[in-house]
């Protein structure tokens, strides 16, 4: 017979193995002014363990009222309030349970779960490394010290957790589905197809591995199976609006788009307030010429999210084109209407003076090793970073948001400039900054994303990038930072306030190798 996956409960342990370790049978009966009466306990874990938690709850407290020292009561108490939702008083019963007994395992594991529900990870790290080491075998506690370092972004080191989980307790569906979210993070999607696939033979009603799963075929191009793991889910678990908005994409991918719209308006019925729902819903229906509906759809979306860069970049694409409706210029051989004249030359090469507080002022924001950028993944754009080697970058790509008038003055200036490029308005979707220093550079690499691919919105045609050099740095080396751009190939070697705009489709690359630091701002734009 198959043996069936252990049921993860709060502590990690059965409830009766603890009632045991905490009260004996070989204890005798008339030293109960110590510990709690045989009975009192027997009731308190008949309560927990049918779940009468209101029972629990009042047995608990009283029992930890009357016997401070005994260990149970509080483990109990803080199982019971993390069950109501209640997290910060179930965290002081599980720190009274583990400074009773501070040689539990369990308690510590118990801790770690409580500081992790309150977003303490740093914390919930220690307690879970103290319940291994007091219990090397503890399978829950290394799957959970591995949800606590894919949270620090630790992804190696959670992979290295989860599976030490597993080693310990094959038949753990919970860490098989967890490894599967490592590696797909990773990158490493047959393995994490792999993981999610045997989650799924150990607990076949796992409806977020199916989902997972369909996640990961999805990326690996496998749209029919991706479909049929959605769709298992969705059966699984019926108000799973998750499933239904990425079955939305599948059946979309697959040119079936009434079937997506469909799934689509199930998903934002399900959840009225899931944006990315609209947000897909939107672009059916634009793409179906259902126009109106689809502004509506967007608006939602932006309602929802108003940080959304791509909600917000949506809803003045369609705005726009609904205002220019009747003109003659048509994108693309599409039907979108819009009145755009692009640039005069590719690339348009414009010079700005730069000013020496500019510089200083950039490097006085917070920024990150370039090379650190790998660690983060794919892009907002699902693409991989391009940038390498030695150098530092915004940690964002909203430059442009800072406060600081310097960079408020160049904002403008720059939007002033990218504006009489296009001949339209403009809508900004990207500001940064790059500070290359010697083996610093990018790879060959476009600026469109997943967005701009999409044929029926077409925005690939309205989308611009701007290069703006405020210091060229050594360029007497081998490799002086010559930008290259392709198809067709140009060689350009920038100067100290050149600006140079190119259609956001052109392939281009870098190299430097200076001794001295090369400082651009990047824009990526969109003429409206």
């Amino acid at each position: 017979m198959k043996k069936k996956p252990k049921k993860k409960g709060f502590s990690g342990e059965k409830m009766d193995a603890l009632f045991e370790k905490a009260h004996p049978k070989h204890q005798i009966s008339n030293v109960s002014r110590l510990n709690p009466p045989q009975a009192q306990l027997n009731s308190l874990l008949e309560c927990y363990q049918n779940r009468r938690n209101v029972d629990a709850e009042r047995l608990a407290m009283s029992i930890a009222q009357e016997f401070p020292k005994h260990q149970f009561a509080w483990k109990v108490l803080g199982a019971v309030l993390k069950q109501t939702g209640r997290i910060n008083e179930s965290l002081v019963a599980c720190q009274k349970s583990v400074q009773i007994a501070p040689h539990d395992a369990s308690a510590h594991s118990n801790l770690g779960i409580a500081l992790q529900e309150l977003d303490r990870i740093d914390e919930a790290e220690v307690s879970y490394r103290q319940a291994i080491a007091l219990k090397p075998d503890y399978a829950e506690a290394h799957s959970n010290l591995g949800t606590t370092l894919k949270k620090l972004g630790r992804l190696d080191e959670a992979e290295g957790s989860y599976t030490q989980a597993i080693a310990l307790e094959p038949d753990y569906a919970k860490a098989h589905y967890n490894l599967g979210i490592t590696l797909q993070e990773l990158g490493r999607l047959d393995e994490a197809d792999a993981s999610y696939t045997q989650s799924i033979a150990l607990k076949p009603d796992y409806a977020q591995a199916h989902y997972n799963l369909g996640n990961t075929l999805q990326e690996l191009g496998r749209l029919e199976e991706a479909e049929a793991s959605y769709t298992q889910a969705i059966a699984l678990k019926p108000d799973y609006a998750e499933a239904y908005s990425n079955l939305g994409n599948t059946l979309e991918e697959l040119g079936r788009l009434d079937e997506a719209g469909v799934t689509y308006r199930q998903a934002v019925e399900l959840k009225p307030d899931f944006a990315l729902a609209h947000s897909y819903l939107s672009k059916v229906l634009y793409i179906k010429g259902y126009k109106d509906l689809a502004l509506e759809s967007i608006e939602k979306a932006n309602h929802f999210d108003p940080q959304s860069k791509d909600f917000r970049l949506l809803l003045s694409v369609m705005k726009s084109r609904k205002s220019r409706q009747g003109s003659e210029a048509v994108i693309g051989g599409t039907a979108n209407t819009v009145a755009l004249t692009g640039l005069t030359s590719s690339p348009l090469i414009l010079n700005r003076a730069v000013e020496a507080e500019l510089i200083a002022n950039i490097y006085e924001m917070s920024a990150m090793e370039i090379d650190n950028t790998k660690r983060y993944g794919l892009l907002a754009s699902g693409k991989t970073d391009a940038r390498f080697g030695n150098g530092i970058c915004s940690p964002d790509f909203d430059l442009f948001k800072d406060s600081r008038s310097i960079i408020q003055t160049l904002a403008e200036d720059l939007t002033r400039t990218m504006m009489e490029a296009v001949k339209s308005d403009i809508y900004i979707f990207d500001s940064f900054f790059n500070v290359l220093r010697a083996g610093g550079g990018s790879t060959p690499h476009n600026h469109i994303n997943k967005l701009d691919e999409n044929i029926g919105l077409n925005l690939g045609k309205q989308k611009y990038s701007l290069v703006y050099y405020l210091s060229v740095g050594d360029q007497d080396c081998s490799e002086p930072g010559v930008l290259k751009l392709y198809e067709p190939e140009e060689d350009i070697l920038p100067i100290k306030g050149m600006i140079m705009i190119v259609p956001a489709s052109r392939p281009h690359s870098a190299v430097y190798s200076g001794k001295t630091d090369r400082i651009m701002i990047g824009v990526n734009f969109y003429s409206l």
